[in-house]
């Protein structure tokens, strides 16, 4: 009874949402203060189990693409892909697809997982297997050191029922991989050829606290190379290249990890020609070199969270000569970290918004970068941006923290997160 009215509510609750402009946690949370099982009755008995996703960076995209490539082996995935990697976001999206009487239609649940809620949620639906993307300094307001981070993933990887497969590239999850003397682990290794391309910290933060054990990790996909977004993976023996949603090797390492984990569930069933296709047919997730189409100009937003996405970005971006915006606000407590990252791949910066827009004005001022416009509300800025590309005919690039993305897709109309739109 009380499922029913957790779903009941929920869904009530969700429409509102809805009709007020967009996706949200609240149904969510209602639904699991009404029915705290509400997780566990709903995806506990999924033929696959759940999959949790979850490390510093990568964790929608990596769980995007581990989406795509089950289906396309004819599985029924459910997943959180809006981003909410919270108990709330992820009983948002559940409610959002199951049925008045709180059945879900699946044989597996992909789920992104917030790094600090992997160990909360796994005591109501242990995890079949686990991903973990990277461990990277980021959000230093929550989790203060890497070493956090490191103890959250560890126990969420400790609870997974199947096993865990890993961005061997990581020093630092390869050794809490080791640490796993129970379980199952795979891992997903990249060459040195590709890893040569990257500045240090684009990937991974420095191996800290351990030594240097060696790697004993089985491997299951192998990352040879990515160039102008196309990977190049080896199974086993065969090497096949895949069309990637982006360029970049944190693309191809997610795709790699995405295969690795549905080639452990379907074992010599899973199709690499389907998989690949399928990959090659996806979207990037919103945010993540996502083209957003508005007024009839195009601009491509990348989101910038931490010193380690921002590099990748860099690295990775299709033309450093593109008309640049950048906007970033408090959802940033600290941008001091901008000083640390190379910049020499920006020529110029067209506009700058959000708070945080004069401390980015100050920062590209030392690296004797010209700034075209600083305007602090992004609501202006965004119309000031658009008309320039309007008159000149040229496409956009947004680098934008999380709270600015999503202020700004909204005032592009772009309101339903749930749906990817």
């Amino acid at each position: 009874m009380r499922l029913f009215l957790a779903v009941l509510i929920g869904k009530a609750i969700r429409v509102v949402a809805k009709l007020r402009g967009g996706g949200s946690a609240l149904p969510g949370r209602i639904a699991l203060m009404i029915e705290p099982k509400l997780i566990q009755k709903t995806l506990g008995s999924l033929a696959h189990g759940a999959i949790f996703v979850s490390g510093s960076n990568g964790k929608s995209t990596t769980t995007a693409l581990i989406t795509g490539t089950l289906a396309s082996q004819g599985l029924e995935v459910f997943s959180n892909p809006s981003g909410g990697n919270m108990p709330q976001g992820i009983g948002s999206a559940v409610i959002g697809q199951v049925s008045w009487r709180g059945n879900l239609s699946a044989d597996v649940a992909v789920l992104e997982v917030d790094e600090a809620y992997g160990q909360v949620l796994s005591p109501f639906i242990a995890p079949s297997w686990v991903v973990l993307t990277n461990i990277q300094i980021d959000q230093l307001n929550r989790f203060f050191e890497p070493d956090r981070v490191y103890s959250m993933l560890h126990s969420a990887a400790a609870a997974a029922t199947h096993g865990v497969v890993i961005n061997g590239s990581d020093a630092n999850l390869v050794d809490l991989a080791l640490e796993l003397v129970d379980k199952q682990v795979v891992q997903v290794s990249v060459s040195e050829k590709a890893l040569s391309k990257w500045p240090v910290g684009a990937l991974a933060a420095p191996r800290f606290g351990k030594g240097e054990a060696v790697n004993s990790i089985p491997v299951a996909v192998q990352v040879l190379d990515e160039v102008d977004g196309v990977a190049l993976l080896a199974l086993g023996d065969d090497t096949f290249q895949v069309q990637l949603p982006g360029k970049g090797l944190h693309f191809a390492i997610d795709t790699a990890l995405a295969f690795a984990v549905a080639k452990q569930i379907l074992d010599e069933s899973f199709d690499v020609s389907a998989a690949s296709s399928a990959i090659a047919g996806q979207e990037t997730v919103y945010g993540r070199g996502e083209i957003a189409k508005y007024l009839g100009v195009e601009i491509q937003i990348l989101m910038m969270k931490n010193p380690a996405s921002l590099r990748a970005t860099l690295v990775a971006m299709e033309n450093p000569e593109t008309e640049i915006w950048i906007a970033m606000d408090e959802g940033t407590p600290d941008p001091s970290w901008i000083y640390d990252i190379d910049l020499s791949r920006i020529s110029a910066v067209r506009t700058i918004s959000g708070s945080r827009a004069w401390h980015w004005a100050t920062r590209l001022s030392y690296a004797g970068i010209p700034v075209s416009n600083v305007q602090p509300d992004s609501k202006k800025a965004l119309s000031e941006y658009v008309r320039f590309l309007k008159e000149n005919g040229k496409r956009g690039t947004l680098l934008t923290n999380y709270e600015q993305m999503m202020a700004i897709r909204k005032l592009m109309g772009y309101l339903d997160l749930e749906s990817g739109k």
